[in-house]
């Protein structure tokens, strides 16, 4: 199951990203990298920008912490 923080919501509402875009890029991201905090980041690229979500693991569930949207370059190659 995908459980959404209240932080990653409000996060979402602010950034119209919809439930529906971040279970794509959980469910279709290739890789996913681990930041300093030790939470995992699945990312995709559409329409020219590159949507972040970061999350964990816990008891069969992804947690989603945080989400956005950026068009940086320094995220386009892994």
């Amino acid at each position: 199951m995908i459980v959404f923080t209240k932080h990653a919501l409000e996060r979402m509402r602010q950034r119209s990203i919809t439930r529906d875009d971040v279970v794509l890029v959980l469910t279709k991201s290739d890789e996913s990298l681990t930041d300093r905090f030790g939470h995992s980041i699945a990312q995709m690229e559409s329409n020219g920008e590159i949507l972040r979500v970061f999350f964990t693991e816990r008891d069969d569930n992804i947690i989603v912490i945080t989400v956005y949207k950026t068009s940086k370059e320094k995220y386009r190659t892994w």
